[in-house]
């Protein structure tokens, strides 16, 4: 009986790990249902209009965002583990796949998306969630500023009314200077008074209300309302004017146009595809991706694992599950006909706001979203580009982290080294270029730091009898190594034959990893320096690490050496120092500082 319930016990925690609905849905209350209906209402409201406009980012129908809206976030309501996360159409996804979808063959986003699903699940199943360590703050902060200016001047087209077409940002800088004479007014100004009015509105949550009892609370709801509801405003009001701005069917503003009402139809993304009287299969499909197949879904799961340890509260991300539940809701959302989706930072802050108690929120979220779908679609067509333009290039302006440069420099300088690499390449080639340059050069700095630690050598001299004790900062690696050997060397031949130590100390107590290598360094350093008449002895080295050196060095590893033992082991005479021979290094600087200070 109890091997039959241990058994239980282990089934039911990996179906746990897997499924974390498990853990909230038996303890589900009433109360927790209303906070995740008003969380997933108020994320719908902002969500709608934005999956429109990263519909247009990607170069895609508005339907493919719409779509992604709706259904995107519904496994993660099963699979995922952070209440916080919304699942859906996001920024720098749209922006890889307007890089890698051909507009004259829009589905293929589908089958993107798709395979994005398929990569991102076989990531979580083999528990890669390791990998997304390798991507360092400094370089995901640049990444993500680059991407916030690219999508902005994306977006400066239809702020103007002009067209072009552009790849890059320079690109896209040229291509907007040289168009701008034929710039639409009333698209301009719409666009402009747009950004103008979203930025009042979402400053009014700075605003604090000194009304008490139900009137604060009028107020503060008031607040709340068009703060979070601003997207919603902004699109509706401007909808509404350019609808009364139409004459004998024209419009002084470019216009979404009209966009296909009904519940998309379930589809399996290996059936055939047609695309502007072009025809070919999901394979054929698959070719033209490469290799945004694998860019998209690894910067997907960057993305939603930053979300997702950015909502945690402390706790511990399980990286591997994230992709797993991303890796579910690009599959089943590419059933529905979707574009890419990933974790939005800016729509779980505000899942976050509104008080979500669970994932079930987005069950709301996508209810919203079909039935816009359903009777909405019709008054889509009058939403003006430019007032789109305008809510995409406010949202993306958040992503830009001047605030992560000021802290780089205020702490480590050398941080900012990955973080301007990433930014400038993203900005002058291929974000999936600037992303991947970034992460070289932060581990080639990672590894520089490893193969020059900070060596620190201390000197004491008693009656002609000269000892160093040599402290590197960190592991000791081969190529460290090297790098201590020369120090050393290049100190002692900088001095005379009687300055020259007798004695050098290597302090190992930061060595907590070495190898087989680095010993044999060490073998020659003791070699070299018995040509110069010095002993060299190794202490306070950790387990691990003396049994290397022990092994390859065949020699005992020391506890702090005190200056009399060195000098009895040595045969070199020392007078009387009155109680100092028995001392440690430390010890003896620390008795000369409260001498002089007396």
């Amino acid at each position: 009986m109890v091997h039959t319930g241990s058994c239980g016990d282990r089934l039911h925690n990996i179906l746990v790990s897997y499924l974390p609905i498990l853990t909230w849905m038996p303890k589900y209350k009433k109360s927790d249902l209303l906070y995740d209906a008003v969380s997933g209402i108020t994320v719908a409201l902002t969500l709608m209009p934005q999956s429109i406009a990263y519909a247009s980012l990607a170069g895609l129908d508005p339907l493919f965002g719409l779509y992604a809206a709706c259904f995107g976030s519904v496994m993660y309501i099963i699979f995922g583990s952070v209440r916080q996360i919304t699942i859906g159409p996001a920024s720098v996804v749209a922006l890889l796949t307007f890089n890698y979808v051909n507009p004259a063959l829009p589905t293929t986003a589908v089958i993107l998306c798709f395979v994005s699903g398929i990569v991102e699940l076989i990531c979580g199943l083999l528990r890669l969630g390791f990998v997304v360590e390798f991507v360092s703050m400094p370089v995901t902060g640049g990444f993500t500023s680059a991407a916030a200016i690219i999508m902005a001047s994306s977006q400066l087209k239809g702020l103007f009314g002009i067209s072009f077409d552009a790849k890059n940002c320079m690109e896209m800088w040229i291509k907007f200077i040289e168009n701008i004479e034929h710039f639409r007014v009333a698209d301009t100004a719409m666009g402009l008074i747009c950004i103008f009015v979203l930025i009042g509105l979402k400053s009014l949550k700075t605003i604090k209300v000194n009304a008490k009892g139900m009137k604060a609370k009028s107020y503060s709801v008031l607040l709340f309302l068009l703060t979070t509801g601003s997207n919603v405003l902004v699109v509706i009001v401007s909808s509404i004017i350019a609808y009364f701005s139409i004459r004998q069917g024209q419009s002084p503003l470019v216009l979404t146009g009209n966009i296909a009402s009904g519940i998309p139809q379930f589809r399996f993304p290996f059936s055939d595809y047609e695309d502007e009287d072009e025809k070919f299969t999901f394979f054929e499909g698959l070719s033209r991706l490469w290799p945004g197949a694998i860019v998209v879904p690894l910067v997907s799961i960057l993305s939603t694992v930053s979300v997702a340890k950015a909502f945690s509260g402390g706790k511990v991300v399980d990286a591997s599950q994230e992709m797993i539940a991303l890796g579910f809701c690009n599959i089943f959302s590419s059933f529905m006909g979707s574009m890419p989706v990933a974790g939005s930072m800016t729509r779980s802050a505000l899942n976050h706001t509104t008080g979500v108690r669970t994932t079930f929120s987005s069950i709301f979220t996508t209810i919203l979203g079909m039935l816009s779908l359903l009777f909405l679609t019709p008054l889509l067509y009058y939403i003006p580009k430019s007032s789109l333009s305008a809510v995409l290039i406010c949202a993306v302006t958040s992503m830009f982290r001047y605030d992560m440069m000021i802290s780089l420099w205020k702490t480590n300088r050398r941080d900012l080294i990955p973080f301007a690499t990433a930014f400038v390449a993203c900005l002058i080639f291929d974000v999936e270029l600037g992303l991947l340059f970034g992460i070289c050069v932060d581990l080639l700095c990672v590894l520089y730091r490893s193969a020059r630690p900070s060596i620190s050598i201390e000197k004491e001299t008693n009656s002609g009898y000269v000892k160093w004790v040599v402290r590197p900062s960190s592991g000791l690696l081969f190529p460290a190594v090297d790098y201590m050997r020369q120090r050393v060397i290049a100190e002692m031949s900088s001095l005379e034959c009687s300055n020259k130590p007798n004695l050098i100390v290597v302090d190992c107590v930061h060595f907590d990893k070495t190898d087989f290598t680095a010993a044999q360094g060490i073998k020659s350093l003791i070699n070299e320096l018995k040509s110069e008449s010095c002993q060299l002895e190794l202490m306070n080295a950790k387990e691990c690490v003396a049994a290397i050196l022990e092994a390859t060095l065949n020699v005992k590893i020391l506890s702090m050496v005190p200056l009399q033992d060195s000098v009895k082991k040595f045969n070199f005479i020392q007078p009387d120092l009155n109680g100092i021979e028995s001392m440690t290094l430390h010890e003896m600087k620390m008795k000369n500082i409260c001498e002089r200070k007396a």
